[in-house]
Order: structure tokens, then C-alpha cells, then sequence
């Protein structure tokens, strides 16, 4: 009892002279701080009062010394304005470097931005460092410091200049979970226990029992892992609990420090709150569809579910403070107080907090979002382009990369890290708010001046020196060209530098139209002109109708109009909630959509809105003729619709499996994935009584004259006969798998024409005799356009027409950015390439 006492005395005693010298600490620190504010004030008052230049300087030295971030903030702030006075603008500009790189107020560091770039005299670099790593990145850990895992187990510290070696001290092959500035969370190669092990050690500090983790989350000394069926809660002294078999399968997705809790985000769509000392579950957030996205941001929760953007505050009520509702959104982005909601059509919001209000939207072409220089926002393409905005989305900068961040930026204490593939790293500059030139800007003004003179000659150094500075500066590139164009340059490198100039061209509204206009010139094209639709819409696909062609822009849900004579937009339309791949079909004025269990029927002719019909399953495939619409659903109905009134005429289950189908003028030939084929009457929908299964999954049907031709999985074509379906079909083995199944009508009657995924395009007669085959490349899809006599095919760079007749090639039209599967509409070839540029060339 006595040692015990004793023990308990000398325990009190330490903790109260802990709690003395904390004290002690602090007030020394609240001492220093006030000294330090009392000579800054004194430096204003002998400057602005006194005109002792002299002094002020002096005593605002002292703070840059002695002071912390904040007072030597405020002195170089004040530095900057007594030199510029005085006409010093190259100390002021130092100055004013200090003060931005130290500063934590928006207001201020825009203000400092601006002095800063008025009291230079060089351009801005932006590109500041390149570093190569010797293995590529398998995993980023952001924070205070961040750190890089590379493939081949090494870590690297990233500073704000460079990245250094850590020496970890741990089993080759381990599975690094976490890293902080204290240590290393890690699993060995077995896989058997989990360890954590300070940087300052040799040997792991702590091991736990927990095996086969598959999510961990750490926040200094604490941490929480799911490991099989069990959650467990732990910290650097041991386990604190498990929880058995109740979170399985959840994402972890952060701690709510207002209230001391773990986030779960569970596939009951449902957020779950674990209170991080005992495990217990306070309260729960439910959806009915699944959470996309969270963000926790102080008292607020943020989340993506459905279309809807929510925002809560859990401590008062789990109710929402406001939802917002949005198109595909993708991404949210706590920013500068406010809410930045990035969509698939890469339409970005910003909203107020508090209410859900939008303060602005703005319309890109990005990918991402990143923070970037204090109060700036980074909006990153996929074609290389980082254009930072302002706290109200207003752009201040732009600059290309020539290719895309492959991770999201690491920021350091005073520098900016971006990564574009597995092993380098781009440092920027970190303070830069486009208030002077960009040194590339200026070399691209001195290159547009000769090449206006033709000084090919003088271009070719200058144009090296500004890509090694902006690699995808447009206007480079398109110097570049037009130098290879009247030098006589090889068709492979003109290719190139125009495919360049046109891919980067499109982030560029100030040298876009001017390039593409040069381009089709060179191309021979009537226009080429910038498709406004989603980053995320790759190869859109057309349908006509008078003198508009249409697509549909699913990662926006539009429906967009375009003049066919020059490429611009009419209109545009919203269309419901859809998947990436709709399902459609047009003929005529009229245009079948179908999302879940509705079908849209729209009349070109008209904006008014949709016809809607609900189906019994979600839509499979449409195909229509010119008095009726017809469905196959993914459950096996097929539903016939009038056109005369837009009314079902039938409702038939036929399979119990989605099937294809292809429609005749009694009969509807139709044949489900696994192979069975049936016949079925077309002005009632009953099967009739024949019924035949294939060897192999059907993937196509079709009709040519009195031949029903299907194509199976397993590189065959079946050939039946309408008018007796009882006869043995013919055969055709493939010699690879089968992409697409056409009829084509020739002088003498129709014709199959087949793509296979080889790149082979052959036509065949009904009764199944071989006619021609071309052996293509590149295309996207490998299904020609047919028109009149001729089948045309995107080529990779270039648009072919081929002769039906003898498979020969008839027209060739040069696309050096690439091209997707060719329309014709109105005696004018339209293709659109994946970069959003719609090609149209008069035929």
C-alpha cells in the first residue's frame, strides 16, 4: 500500500509540474507573440508617423528573425510596401514573394500576387522541377509530409523541393497501409498481424493481431481496420475493440470529429457512425440509392447519392440542412467556404454551404478538380489542360501539359506536385495567379510573328525552346505544322503536329477556331468544328433528320441538334437519367430512349415534351419501322408500339433472357442470347410453334431478302430460310469472332455484310457464297455506314468508301486526329473523332 501511495504521490507531482511548465510554455509563447505584434506596430507608427525609413526596416527584420509563420508574414508584407515606395522594386518584389508564400488570407494573397508580378521584371516559369523516379508509384499517403510508396518498396518524402530517401526498416514485400509523419502502419508479406513502427525506430513499436486487412484509416495515435468480418478499433497501446461480422464489405470513409466518429459507407446505402472509443453505433445516414461520394468538412457531411447532392450536420439532426439535384455528378470539393460540384459533362457549381445556393456555374472540359495557389482551383482535361479559376470560377490561367494527371496534386509546406504517369513528378509554381506572363505565352506571340513572316528557319529553335517549356502549347504546334507544310516535312511528322494541334486546340477558346479552320483547309474538309459535348462522350454517334443531325450526349443527358452545313449547335435538349450506353433507336422525325422501365418518344419536329410508355423490364434493344416501334427487354418481353398513335398495340414474354430481333412484314424473327430462335406472328406477337436452339450465344440477326442470318459467339454464321424455316441452315465458320452483321442491298438484291474483330470486312450473298473481302485497320467499332452502293469505315486516321460491288476502295478522306464511324447525310460525310471534333467533307 505504501509503494502504491508513494507511486500515486510522485504521479500527482509529475503531472502537476507537467501542468505547470505547459503553462509556463504557453505564456511565454503568448509573450512572444505579443512582443512580436508590439514591434510591428512600432515599425508602422516610425514609418507612417515619424518618416524613419531607416528604423522601421530595422525593426521589421527583427520579426522576419524571431518571429513564426504569421509575424513574418505580416513584416515581409509591410518590407514589400516601404521598398516599393521607395522605388526599391527589387526588394519589394523579394518581399512580396516572402509574404505569398507565408500567407494564409485569400484577399491578401491576390493583393500580394499582384504586387508581386508589378515589381518584376522576368515572365513566370511555371514548370519548376522534373523528377524522375527509379520504380514506378504504387501508392500516395498525403499529409504533413506526404509520402510515395514505389513498386519496388522504396518510400520517398516529398519536400518542397525534392524528394528524399526514407529508410523504413521494414520486410521486403509488406503491404504499407498508412504513413504519417509519425510512422508506418504495415502487414507483413504473410499477412498475419499488423504492425506500426515509429520513423525514429529500428524495430515496430506495436503488433496486433489482426490478419488479411482489406480497409485502414489512422488519425495520429488512433486507427480502424476491417479484416475479414471484423472492424476493429485500435490505437499505438493495443486493440480498443472488434466488432464481429456487422460492417462487412464497407468503405471507410473518414472521422467526424464533431462528434467523434468513424464514417462507414455500407452497401445497405446507408453511412454508419462508430464512435471511435467503444464501437457502438450512434446513428445512421440512409439513401435509397447507393453513396457515390463523401466529404467531411468540419460540421458538415457532404454526399453524392443519386442525383442528389446532400448536405448534413449529424449533431443536430440526420436530416438534411438542403439537397441539391445535379446530372451525373462526380466529384465534390470543399472550396474556399463554398461547395464545388464537378458533373460528367464537366458542368462545375459552386455552392453556398450553408443553403445549397449556387453562386456560379460554369461550363469545361474537365476531368478533375484540385486545389492549387491559396483561392485557386485547378479544372484538369483529359487532354492535358489545367486551367485554374478564382473563388468564383473566373479563370485567371491556362496551360497545357500535353497529357493528363494520372493522381491528384501532392502539396507541400510551399510547393506543388503533379503526377501524369507511374514515375515522374512535375513540380509548378506554387504562388502563381497568372498576374504577369507566362514565359510561354511570350515565346508564343514571338513565333506567331514569324510565322505571319514565313521565317521557317528562325521558327524551328524557338518552337523546340517554348515545347520544352508548355509541351502542349496549341499554337506550337500548329507553327509546327504549317512550317512541315511549306518545308516539304514527311507526312508522318505533318500528321503528327496537326493531330497536336487540333487535340490541344480544344481547352483553347482563344486560338481554337483559328486552328481548326487552318486544318480543314489542309484536309480538304468543309468544316471541322468543336463537338460541345462531354469530356467522358467518346465517338457519338449520329442520326439525321432535314437539314440537322442529331446525338446524344449521355454523361450530360442531352440530346443535341447541329446544323449540318457548318457543325454548330441548334439546340440542345435534357433527356432522363440514362447509362453511358443508352439504349436508341431513330427513323425519320422519330427518336425511341429508353431509360429503366420508360420509353421516350420524341418528334424531331416538334420541342414539346416526350411521349412516355412504361415497359415490364428495362429496354434491350429498339428497332422501328416506318408504322411501328418495337422493344425487347432484358426479362424477355417484346412490345410493339404504333407509331399512328404512340399506343402498345402488344405485350408478349417470349424468352426469360434478353434476345435480339429483327422485324419483317408478318413475321418477327427473334433469337435469345443463349440461341434459341423463334418465330413470331407480327400483328399479334405469338410465337409460332417453330422453335430451334444454336450451338453457341447469338449475337446477331438479321434479314437479307428471304435469309435470316444469324452470327454466335463462337465465330459462326447460320443462314436460315424464311420461307422454310424447317430446312437445315447453311453454315459459315469465321476465322474470327464476329463484330458486326449488316444487310446491304446491291443491284442485285441484298447482301450480308460482315466485320470481324480482326479488322476483316466481307460481303456475302443470302444463300451464303463469299463475293469480296478488304482487310481494314483502326476502326473503332468496325461497322460501316452504308449508302447507295457504297459502304464507308473510319480507318484510324482517315475515312474510306468501299465499293459493294468489288470490295475495292472508292474515296479516301484524311483525318489526322482520328476518326469514329462515318454518317451521310444530304451528299456531306460527317465523322467525329475521340476528341470531340466533328469532321464534315462534301461528297
Amino acid at each position: 500500500m505504501f509503494i502504491r501511495h508513494q507511486n500515486k504521490n510522485a504521479a500527482s507531482a509529475s503531472w502537476k509540474a507537467k501542468s505547470v511548465l505547459a503553462l509556463l510554455c504557453l505564456c511565454s509563447v503568448f509573450a512572444h507573440a505579443e512582443k512580436m505584434n508590439s514591434t510591428i506596430q512600432e515599425a508602422i507608427y516610425e514609418f507612417e508617423m515619424k518618416g524613419e525609413t531607416a528604423k522601421a526596416t530595422r525593426l521589421l527584420e527583427k520579426v522576419t528573425a524571431q518571429g513564426d509563420r504569421e509575424d513574418k508574414e505580416k513584416a515581409f508584407f509591410y518590407l514589400g510596401k516601404i521598398k516599393e515606395l521607395a522605388g526599391n522594386n527589387a526588394s519589394a518584389n523579394f518581399y512580396y514573394q516572402q509574404s505569398l508564400s507565408s500567407t494564409k488570407e485569400i484577399n491578401k494573397a491576390y493583393w500580394l500576387s499582384e504586387r508581386e508580378a508589378a515589381t518584376s521584371n522576368t515572365n513566370e516559369t511555371l514548370i519548376k522541377k522534373k523528377i524522375t523516379l527509379r520504380s514506378p508509384i504504387r501508392k500516395v499517403f498525403k499529409g504533413e509530409p506526404s509520402y510515395i510508396l514505389l513498386n519496388s518498396g522504396s518510400i520517398k518524402k516529398v519536400l518542397a523541393d525534392t524528394v528524399i530517401n526514407v529508410h523504413a526498416g521494414i520486410p521486403e514485400k509488406s503491404d504499407i497501409l498508412s504513413i504519417d509523419a509519425s510512422g508506418i502502419w504495415y502487414q507483413p508479406f504473410t499477412r498475419d498481424s499488423l504492425f506500426y513502427k515509429p520513423h525514429n525506430s529500428k524495430q515496430p513499436s506495436k503488433t496486433y493481431a489482426i490478419a488479411a486487412t482489406t480497409e485502414f484509416y489512422s488519425r495520429g495515435d488512433n486507427a480502424i481496420a476491417q479484416s475479414g468480418h471484423t472492424l476493429t478499433l485500435l490505437d499505438k497501446k493495443g486493440i480498443v475493440t472488434q466488432l464481429k461480422e456487422t460492417y462487412n464489405g464497407c468503405h471507410i470513409e473518414g472521422y467526424y470529429s464533431t462528434t467523434g466518429h468513424y464514417i462507414l459507407n455500407c452497401t445497405d446505402n446507408a453511412l454508419h457512425f462508430i464512435s471511435s472509443e467503444d464501437g457502438s453505433e450512434s446513428y445512421a445516414i440512409s439513401h435509397f440509392d447507393a453513396i457515390q461520394k463523401v466529404i467531411i468538412d468540419g460540421k458538415d457531411i457532404l454526399l453524392l447519392s443519386g442525383n442528389y447532392l446532400y448536405c448534413y450536420q449529424p449533431k443536430i439532426s440526420t436530416s438534411p440542412r438542403w439537397k441539391m439535384q445535379f446530372s451525373n455528378a462526380e466529384e465534390i470539393l470543399s472550396f474556399n467556404g463554398r461547395i464545388a460540384v464537378l458533373e460528367a459533362s464537366g458542368r462545375i457549381s459552386l455552392l453556398e454551404k450553408k443553403s445549397g445556393m449556387v453562386v456560379n456555374i460554369i461550363r469545361s472540359d474537365a476531368i478533375a478538380m484540385h486545389p492549387l495557389a491559396l483561392g485557386t482551383l485547378g479544372l484538369f482535361t483529359n487532354e492535358g489542360d489545367l486551367i485554374a479559376v478564382d473563388t468564383l470560377l473566373l479563370p485567371l490561367w491556362h496551360f497545357n501539359f500535353a497529357r493528363p494527371i494520372t493522381a491528384p496534386p501532392i502539396h507541400t509546406e510551399n510547393g506543388i506536385y503533379l503526377i501524369f504517369d507511374d514515375s515522374h513528378l512535375v513540380s509548378i509554381a506554387p504562388h502563381y495567379y497568372g498576374k504577369k506572363a507566362l514565359h510561354s505565352d511570350l515565346l508564343a506571340l514571338k513565333a506567331s510573328a514569324m510565322a505571319e513572316a514565313h521565317a521557317w528557319k528562325e521558327i524551328t529553335p524557338l518552337l523546340d525552346t517554348l515545347l520544352r517549356l508548355e509541351p502542349g502549347n496549341a499554337e506550337a504546334w500548329l507553327y509546327r505544322a504549317l512550317m512541315l507544310e511549306s518545308t516539304g516535312g514527311s507526312e508522318r511528322e505533318r500528321q503528327k503536329a496537326w493531330s497536336e494541334a487540333v487535340r490541344l486546340s480544344i481547352s483553347t477558346l482563344r486560338s481554337s477556331n483559328g486552328i481548326l479552320n487552318r486544318y480543314s483547309k489542309t484536309i480538304g474538309a468543309k468544316f471541322v468544328s468543336l463537338l460541345s459535348i462531354s469530356p467522358k462522350t467518346m465517338y457519338p454517334q449520329f442520326f439525321g433528320h432535314r437539314k440537322n443531325i442529331f446525338t446524344i450526349d449521355p454523361a450530360a443527358e442531352k440530346l443535341i441538334c447541329i446544323n449540318a452545313d457548318n457543325g454548330d449547335i441548334r439546340w440542345t435538349r435534357s433527356l432522363p437519367k440514362m447509362t453511358d450506353s443508352p439504349v436508341m433507336s431513330n427513323e425519320e422525325n422519330t427518336l425511341t430512349l429508353a431509360s429503366g422501365f420508360a420509353l421516350y418518344i420524341y418528334d424531331l419536329d416538334k420541342e414539346a415534351e416526350p411521349q412516355t410508355i412504361q415497359l415490364p423490364g428495362k429496354a434491350f434493344n429498339i428497332q422501328q419501322t416506318s408504322s411501328a416501334i418495337y422493344i425487347a427487354t432484358w426479362n424477355g418481353f417484346l412490345l410493339k408500339i404504333t407509331k399512328s398513335e404512340n399506343r402498345l398495340a402488344w405485350s408478349r414474354k417470349i424468352f426469360s433472357s434478353p434476345f435480339l430481333f429483327t422485324p419483317g412484314e408478318s413475321t418477327i424473327y427473334s433469337a435469345s442470347l443463349e440461341g434459341e430462335i423463334k418465330y413470331i406472328v407480327e400483328n399479334s406477337g405469338q410465337p409460332l410453334e417453330f422453335s430451334q436452339r444454336l450451338q453457341g450465344g447469338i449475337s446477331h440477326i438479321v434479314r437479307a431478302d428471304s435469309a435470316i442470318v444469324l452470327a454466335t459467339d463462337n465465330n459462326r454464321i447460320y443462314l436460315y430460310s424464311a420461307s422454310n424455316i424447317s430446312r437445315e441452315p447453311a453454315q459459315i465458320l469465321m476465322e474470327s469472332p464476329i463484330v458486326s452483321l449488316q444487310t446491304a442491298s446491291t443491284h442485285d438484291g441484298n447482301r450480308i455484310l460482315i466485320g470481324l474483330a480482326d479488322q476483316s470486312l466481307m460481303l456475302y450473298s443470302p444463300s451464303g457464297t463469299p463475293l469480296w473481302k478488304y482487310q481494314g485497320k483502326n476502326s473503332i467499332f468496325m461497322k460501316p455506314f452504308i449508302s447507295g452502293s457504297l459502304a464507308w469505315i473510319d480507318q484510324g486516321n482517315e475515312v474510306v468508301s468501299i465499293s459493294l460491288k468489288d470490295g475495292s476502295v472508292v474515296n479516301r478522306f484524311k483525318t489526322p486526329g482520328g476518326a469514329g464511324t462515318p454518317f451521310i447525310m444530304n451528299r456531306t460525310l460527317y465523322s467525329a473523332s475521340s476528341k470531340r471534333l466533328l469532321y464534315g467533307f462534301s461528297l
